[in-house]
């Protein structure tokens, strides 16, 4: 399956109820991951479209190659 990694959605921290932030979905994994909202497990993506990405997803997608690519 291919992933629109510069699709738009939000990063939204479930147990806090707010938006973490809107962007792409390359970035918004990124950010998940990175752990300064606190830990992947309470957060989930709400995509344009209505899909819900949810944590463990967030947590396979960041490990898919070609979710960054190098600028030369």
């Amino acid at each position: 399956m291919e992933i629109d990694w510069n699709s738009v959605g939000t990063l939204k921290h479930t147990a806090g109820g707010y938006d973490v932030r809107t962007g792409a979905l390359r970035i918004l994994v990124t950010a998940a991951m990175q752990g300064h909202e606190g830990d992947v497990s309470r957060m989930h993506v709400e995509m344009e479209d209505g899909t819900i990405i949810a944590p463990e997803e967030i947590r396979r997608l960041a490990l898919v190659p070609g979710r960054i690519r190098w600028q030369d």
